[in-house]
């Protein structure tokens, strides 16, 4: 609705107002149903994503940035708490079995940290690195060892 010289009122104020308002408001809606509709893609292709084989070159190219920085952890994988079952309880209470809460891609690269870098020497610790609004938000792997000092 719209208003001119000659409508120009009161009522045609609030009724441009209005329906500002909720064409607006469906704006919203629609932006936030697409947003939805992209995390739940990004989601599926999380929960069926592989470790790449060459991922140990990858972790190794990172650890050397990370070492040359004067840094004794890396970040190596990052996702939404709520793309674990349990919305990364086990992790937030610091479980012991908190591997355990895993399933897709996280999963999997907790596997490879078993199979690949526990052997090595490295260490793994999960935590939620934010909280939007006090809530767990990302979850963040990071990849540790100890310095030539700490041995």
């Amino acid at each position: 609705m719209s208003f001119t010289g000659s409508t120009l009122s009161a009522d045609a104020v609030r009724g441009y107002l209005r329906s500002k308002k909720d064409a607006d408001a469906a704006k919203q809606r629609s932006f936030e149903t697409q947003q939805k509709e992209e995390l739940d893609k990004l989601h599926q292709a999380f929960l069926e994503r592989e470790v790449q084989p060459d991922a140990l070159d990858r972790v190794a190219a990172l650890v050397r940035k990370t070492v040359d920085m004067g840094e004794k952890q890396a970040l190596v994988l990052r996702f939404p708490s709520s793309w674990l079952p349990d919305q990364g309880r086990a992790i937030t209470n610091r479980d012991r079995n908190w591997s355990a809460s895993l399933d897709g891609f996280a999963k999997r690269a907790h596997d490879f940290f078993k199979r690949e870098l526990e052997p090595r020497g490295f260490q793994i610790r999960a935590e939620i690195v934010d909280w939007p609004g006090g809530m767990p938000g990302d979850v963040g792997f990071f990849l540790t060892w100890k310095s030539p000092e700490e041995i």
